[in-house]
């Protein structure tokens, strides 16, 4: 399992001379509350590549986000995936995000909520044997954010134990309170609860996403991001470097890589996605 990261990178955020924006869709493993303009929206395409062991797994979520007001945005992600035998289909899960609150206070706080339902593609009445690796897609749930629910799927195959936050297979409700606030200017805080309810019968599942952004300029920003569950066994933890680099177009490109703190989490993660804001 790969060490900490080196505590060096992450003071670099604190030093470098900030900027302004709050684009949405910033993280790969976190949702935050950010609502596009109202039929404006931001597109999502990328990948992510896992390391267990001596096995591992490609895995996809591509989806958008739309703005249908002020406070409230619909979004639609589809999973895919590949074990090493060919890409298939994991489950569509439309979402939306709504604002609650509004920037308040010294430190903008802001708060929101992101839901969705998970259509498993291939769901399992029992839920022995569901995996709860968790992963993103904040997004969606990231996470994505990457995909905003990051799963052992944006987690994939990493132990079998019911209470996590992603079960394969699992048809069921997946929601994130978000919380957010600017610690100063051009970098931002974000913590997600996360819950899950099983259409399938299954145990619910609860956890948290986490994470730090830091804008060095418009184009450039770095991160660190983390998603765990409150399993209080067998709990998968794992952690991320981010960044975030600005492209012509409205483009962006969103990179991350990290690792599980803990033996139900990936050994090694790599995440890229690129987004188009419309």
């Amino acid at each position: 399992m790969p060490r900490p990261l080196p505590l060096a990178f992450m003071l670099l955020v604190w030093v470098i001379h900030p900027a302004l924006g709050h684009h949405g869709r910033d993280f790969i493993l976190v949702q935050d509350s950010a609502i596009p303009s109202s039929l404006g929206g931001v597109g999502i395409a990328g990948f992510e590549w896992t390391r267990d062991g001596d096995s591992s797994e490609f895995s996809s979520e591509p989806g958008f986000y739309l703005g249908l007001a002020s406070s409230l945005a619909f979004g639609l992600t589809t999973g895919f995936s590949d074990v090493g035998s060919g890409w298939s289909n994991t489950g569509t899960t439309p979402q939306f995000i709504l604002s609650l609150l509004p920037p308040a206070g010294p430190l903008n706080f802001r708060a929101g909520l992101w839901t969705g339902y998970e259509f498993a593609q291939d769901s399992r009445h029992s839920h022995n044997d569901t995996a709860a690796h968790v992963h993103d897609t904040g997004s969606g749930p990231d996470a994505p954010p990457p995909a905003p629910h990051s799963h052992s799927h944006s987690g994939d195959g990493h132990g079998s134990h019911g209470g996590g936050i992603h079960r394969h297979g699992e048809n069921g409700w997946y929601s994130r309170l978000i919380l957010e606030a600017d610690l100063m200017e051009g970098t931002r805080m974000v913590l997600n609860l996360v819950s899950f309810v099983s259409g399938d019968g299954g145990k619910p599942g609860f956890g948290y996403a986490w994470g730090l952004r830091h804008e060095i300029n418009h184009d450039l920003s770095v991160g660190l991001e983390a998603l765990g569950d409150f399993e209080e066994r067998q709990g998968s933890h794992q952690v991320l470097l981010t960044t975030m680099v600005g492209l012509p177009g409205g483009f962006s490109l969103r990179l991350g890589a990290g690792g599980g703190l803990t033996p139900s989490a990936p050994d090694f993660t790599l995440h890229t996605s690129v987004l188009w804001r419309f």
